[in-house]
């Protein structure tokens, strides 16, 4: 076999060991380090770090999207969607991040000595410090792109879906009852708190079939918790809670 003939043979095949090095070493290749920094009730600073694996970030980014299906109701279509987006906040791939996240919203929690109230409020703060991306801007070709909680940690912004879905998974480890709460124009979507009735709540609520009464949380703005920006906070809105 002459030097010629000999590289043709080889040449693939280095090429064959390439590409399967570069495929496993871009499934393990490490973790992404990801610090956040937001100021919470009583406008002190709080700093949490969050490791996420590449490849867990890489698989959630190649999962298909819920979409709007035509040829439905509004109820069907709002019921749909609300069950995708619970499914998404529930996921159980993520949970060792979510749990991570948890551990140390709650260490944060308890050094400041914040009571239930005022943890719930502390949550929300972190959300509402991700930065607002609209999803044609970040995904073209989407008119509506929710992402999974990992993707809005990862990515440190999302619209209002993305940041419900990631509150919701966040509050459910905690042990809150929380709904997604889904307005009716379809164009705005938020999250509900169930609360005891002995705490003294005001604002903007919305009751699920059960009687349940669910306190607006503003994931995408900068309310408080109990209030709903202009204009839905009369609107009327379809709600799910995530536990059920």
């Amino acid at each position: 076999m002459n030097k010629k003939a000999h590289f043709a043979w080889i040449s693939p095949l280095i090429l064959v060991v390439i590409f399967l090095g570069w495929a496993l070493l871009s499934r393990f290749e490490g973790v992404a380090t990801i610090h956040y920094q937001f100021e919470a009730p009583k406008h002190s600073e709080h700093h949490l770090t969050l490791t996420i694996p590449l490849g867990d970030y890489r698989e959630y980014k190649q999962r298909p999207r819920p979409s709007y299906e035509s040829g439905l109701s509004k109820n069907e279509i709002a019921a749909r969607v609300l069950a995708k987006y619970t499914a998404m906040a529930t996921d159980p791939g993520d949970d060792a991040i979510i749990y991570s996240l948890v551990r140390q919203l709650e260490d944060e929690a308890r050094a400041g000595d914040l009571d239930e109230l005022d943890k719930v409020r502390f949550v929300l703060k972190f959300v509402q410090s991700l930065t607002y991306t609209a999803d044609n801007a970040t995904t073209p070709g989407y008119l509506e792109y929710p992402r999974y909680p990992v993707e809005t940690l990862f990515e440190q912004g999302g619209d209002c879906e993305d940041t419900s879905i990631l509150l919701a998974a966040i509050l459910t480890e905690m042990g809150y009852d929380v709904a997604i709460i889904f307005f009716e124009g379809f164009d705005h979507m938020g999250l509900g708190i169930h609360v005891s009735s002995e705490e003294k709540m005001y604002g903007n609520s919305w009751i699920y079939q059960d009687g349940r009464r669910y306190w607006y949380l503003d994931t995408s703005g900068k309310q408080s918790i109990g209030w709903s920006p202009k204009p839905y906070d009369t609107t009327p809105a379809y709600l799910l809670p995530v536990g059920g």
